[in-house]
């Protein structure tokens, strides 16, 4: 069973982070740290296969290169077996280069990472290739949410709403196949499932 530690101040996002790897890892035990301490604790007390590091922890300055890139070798230190990635808000060229002679895995930049992301980035590590993706605000759709769906159900259906002319149930089905790394098959299940529960309740958005 692989054991992984997100390392993020903002709940929002190590929950959104926690999400992501139990999709893409599977049979897995992840533990969710705040601060520095509370990671370098967890760290002294287990062996992690994987660690998510944003180097922005409170206590420390965010707009400092240097001690961004203290908190990230000290993480790498406390944990040298394990695989390392930065996430963080404030990516640049610099640091990028920085963190892979610290040993880091990858680097993403948060703005623009879309959910599934992080398991096509693990699939690269896993092939011993540094992963690299910048920040991007390129976003041509609002996310859509809809209570009473689960996450994979409420993505099949923004992703059904947002489909561009011309373009088929099946290709959208495919494209969230890639997203999550899942069948085509087990994506039209989601929407199907989505689609009778919104029917349901009298909320069946239009174009579904």
């Amino acid at each position: 069973m692989r054991r992984a530690l997100v390392i993020e101040d903002q709940d929002l996002m190590r929950q959104a982070l926690i999400v992501e790897l139990k999709e893409s890892l599977g049979d897995c035990i992840i533990a969710g740290a705040q601060t520095f301490a509370l990671a370098h604790r967890a760290l002294t007390d287990d062996l992690f296969d994987l660690v998510l590091i944003d180097p922005g922890l409170p206590g420390f300055d965010p707009t400092s290169s240097e001690e961004r890139l203290k908190v990230i070798e000290a993480i790498v230190q406390a944990a040298p077996s394990a695989i390392h990635i930065v996430i963080t808000g404030s990516d640049n060229d610099k640091e990028a280069v920085a963190c892979r002679e610290l040993g880091v895995s990858a680097y993403l930049g948060k703005t623009g990472f879309s959910r599934g992301g992080l398991g096509n980035v693990l699939d690269q590590v896993a092939r011993d290739e540094f992963s690299l993706r910048y920040s991007k605000a390129n976003a041509q759709f609002t996310e859509l949410h809809i209570s009473g769906l689960t996450p994979r159900e409420s993505r099949i259906t923004e992703l059904m709403m947002q489909r561009r002319p011309g373009e088929r149930r099946k290709d959208v089905f495919a494209r969230m196949a890639e997203e999550l790394r899942i069948e085509p098959a087990s994506a039209e299940r989601y929407f199907k499932q989505a689609r009778a529960k919104l029917m349901r309740s009298g909320r069946l958005p239009r174009g579904l």
